[in-house]
């Protein structure tokens, strides 16, 4: 579960090892004995389930929470449970507002189902080699995957140094 002061595992549902892959995407992790008890608000769940079975359950989640949450694929089995309008894309439209810039200003670079509406949003989409297809349909480009620095070399690429 992802909150806007920090994201929780409960402790009991999913393992040490879990809890630990988990902490690399979520720098602010926290244990929790009950969901029910944590301050916060909430804006993600991000549960896992097989990478096979992951259409099946956006499928699933789609249908079971009718626009409630909007289930997406975020790769390797994990599926983002969002609120409407509550993505990627909405937060970027936040900071061009804030910084006085465009959308036409902005790259992102992406390679899950989480990522589609940042693609379409930014003047400079890119969708990762290792990207399933319907991310890189809705990219302008494709850069190397994430095993090949591909943000890093792209980036490189578009601010060159000296």
């Amino acid at each position: 579960m992802c909150g806007l002061n920090s994201a929780y595992c409960q402790r009991g549902n999913v393992s040490e090892e879990f809890f630990a892959l988990t902490n690399i995407y979520y720098h602010k992790l926290q244990w929790v004995e009950d969901f029910g008890q944590v301050e916060d608000q909430i804006l993600k769940f991000a549960p896992t389930v097989p990478v096979e079975k992951t259409a099946y359950y956006c499928d699933l989640f789609k249908e079971k929470l009718k626009g409630r949450l909007v289930p997406t694929s975020s790769g390797h089995g994990s599926v983002d449970l969002i609120i409407p309008n509550c993505h990627k894309a909405s937060g970027l439209k936040k900071l061009v507002e804030r910084w006085g810039i465009t959308p036409e200003q902005c790259a992102a670079f992406g390679d899950g189902g989480n990522d589609l509406e940042m693609l379409e949003y930014c003047g400079f989409g890119y969708a990762m080699e290792n990207a399933p297809d319907n991310v890189k349909e809705v990219a302008d480009y494709v850069c190397p995957s994430n095993d090949e620095d591909g943000v890093l070399v792209t980036l490189d690429q578009l601010f060159p140094i000296g």
